[in-house]
Order: C-alpha cells, then structure tokens, then sequence
C-alpha cells in the first residue's frame, strides 16, 4: 500500500477552557475522498486548518505528504503547502478583482505572462463550469458561482491535495448538486485526494468514499456511507436520519423530527464517482 496523503495522530486543541479537538487520529489514502461531518462547533473546521498548519495543535501530530507542516517555519509551510489546494468557507475572493485576477492570483505571484495565466485560468474555470465569467467580478456573480471560481483557484496550482470547508453551505439543493458533481469530476480528472468537512449528510453521501463523524471533539464513528447507514449508534442514527432527542415537561425523552425524511445512501447499482 501506498504510504497515506495525511496522517492526524491523538490531535487536541483547546481555546481557553474549551477543548475543541480531544485526542483526534485519522488517516487520509491517496486518491480518497473523505467527508468530515458534524453539527456546528464540533471541531469540524478546526481539524482543517490543523491539517494544513493554518492553527497548531496543542498536543499530537499531524503529517502530509511524509512532512510535519507544524515544525517548519512560515516561509518554508507556505512553500509546503504548493500542492495544497484549500476552498474557504466562504468562497474568500477579493472583491476589488475579477475573476481572471482572482483564480489566477498564485500565477500572478510567479510572475507568469498574461496570456499564459489567462490560458490556464481559462482551463480551471471550465472544469467548474465557468469559462464565460472570466472577466466578470465577485459582485456581479451568485454565492453558488463565486463557490466554484473558488473552487478553480484552489485548483489553479495543480495540487495533489484539496481540502474543502463547507463547499455547499447556503446553497439551494440544485446548486449544492452542482457544487457535489463538480468535486467528483475534480477527482476523475486530477486524481486528487480530498478532504471536505460539511454538516449535508446527503452531500457526504454522494461523494465520499468515506465519512468520518465527529462529536465534541472525538471521533464518533467512521466507514463507508452504506456502513454508516447501516450502523446502529443511536447518535449516528439521529445524525443520519435528521432525527434529535427531545425532552417533555415529564422528564422522558422522545424523538422530535427535525429534517424531514430520512437520508439514503447511493442504490447499489448507481456508480458514486460516475461522471454527471
């Protein structure tokens, strides 16, 4: 077996008396797609920018690509982190540049030609569907679109690696299954491993080929989505099914439905990676 793209061993990190991350150890194999779910506040994000040196861990260790990002200095992550492709929350572009200008920031650093940079910006934009935007700016562009110019400019760099924080949150479903294909295609066509931390089950379900649950700061449960669906955690169960514990003036639980309709995983006979 290849040796894998990132290694989280017995990671914590605290903010004053809250600990966010409580002993986390994970794998990720070349080639992966990983989801990290959880509701809001369980170490979800935090895990991500531990991952890529954005925030060192109080204690544990994490390696990418063999390399311990947290022990080298600022000049020399940056330079680690060339074949790291990273999509902000929220989409995270300058809005005083157009489009060209923003995917293609990195190029322009390198001082590349212009037509050079348009050129590949131009390739990356019509992987995510967006070549007749080049020219346009941020404002001029809906929250979905501005979601995939930031997911061309995490790929402008060709990288090996690319972590996703909440690529779909506060999408329509529609977009949210454009933005779901769009990362299944990244990986078809780049080979990429990915890491996407999301709370959309039903976004877990489409592209990972594994799903990783967190919960104060542990690992609660991980596995394919069909062993996920199957697993009889009672948490998990209410994660997956939109189900939650509610308490009645008696002191007795019942379960209170908060998303209606359960989550399915993919049908047998439907291929998760199959081009859209």
């Amino acid at each position: 077996m290849k040796d894998p793209v990132i290694v989280v061993d017995q990671v914590e990190k605290r903010f004053g008396e809250q600990r966010v991350l409580n002993g986390v150890s994970l794998t990720v194999a070349a080639g992966e797609t990983v989801a990290v779910l959880g509701r809001s506040g369980t170490g979800k994000s935090v895990l991500l920018k531990t991952i890529i040196a954005l925030m060192d861990p109080d204690r544990g260790a994490v390696r990418v690509f063999g390399q311990d990002l947290h022990a080298l200095g600022e000049h020399a992550r940056l330079k680690a982190r060339a074949g790291i492709g990273y999509v902000f929350q929220g989409a995270a572009l300058f809005d005083s540049l157009n489009v060209l200008e923003n995917v293609g920031f990195p190029l322009y650093q390198l001082r590349l030609p212009e037509d050079e940079i348009r050129r590949q910006v131009l390739d990356r934009l019509e992987m995510v569907g967006l070549g007749d935007a080049i020219d346009k700016v941020p404002s001029e562009l809906s929250g979905g679109m501005q979601k995939r110019v930031g997911l061309a400019r995490a790929i402008i760099g060709e990288p090996r690696l690319i972590l996703y924080d909440e690529p779909t949150t506060g999408l329509d479903p529609l977009t949210t299954d454009v933005i779901n294909q769009i990362i299944l295609r990244l990986r078809r066509k780049l080979g990429v491993t990915s890491v996407v931390v999301t709370h959309d089950i039903r976004s877990a379900f489409t592209i990972a080929d594994r799903i990783i649950m967190l919960d104060q700061g542990r690992i609660v449960i991980q596995g394919t989505p069909e062993q996920i669906e199957r697993s009889d955690n009672r948490w998990v169960q209410q994660f997956v099914h939109g189900r939650t514990l509610d308490v009645d003036s008696s002191g007795s639980s019942r379960q209170r439905i908060v998303v209606p309709g359960p989550v399915r995983a993919l049908p047998p006979d439907t291929d998760r990676h199959s081009p859209s």
